[in-house]
């Protein structure tokens, strides 16, 4: 089982994104992850991408609390992510200031 954390920064109206491969077990997996925050909505979306193809998988996902966020896209063969708090916070989820800090990205593979 590996998981790493995502190095999420808290610029104001930033997209970030990254390449990321996670190696291990019985394969491979590439992606690129492009993080959004939309100040109207107040939150977090993600759009993840087959980094060997170009092709979009999943496109605005929301990044909420308490749920595998891959979960639903497990026929994508792309592992598992959570939101995870690092700290008691009165936050259900995390806004412009408090992901990367008082919510963390995990991102990995259980095979």
């Amino acid at each position: 089982m590996s998981y790493c954390i995502i190095p999420v920064n808290n610029t104001p109206n930033s997209t970030q994104t990254f390449k990321l491969t996670l190696d291990g077990g019985r394969r491979n997996i590439n992606i690129k992850l492009k993080l959004r925050y939309n100040d109207i909505l107040k939150d977090w979306t993600a759009s993840v991408t087959d980094n060997s193809t170009g092709k979009l998988l999943i496109d605005s996902m929301p990044l909420v609390c308490g749920v595998d966020l891959l979960g639903q896209f497990q026929h994508l063969n792309i592992g598992h992510a959570f939101v995870v708090p690092t700290t008691e916070t009165p936050l259900m989820m995390p806004d412009n200031k408090t992901l990367g800090s008082t919510f963390i990205l995990c991102w990995g593979d259980s095979t």
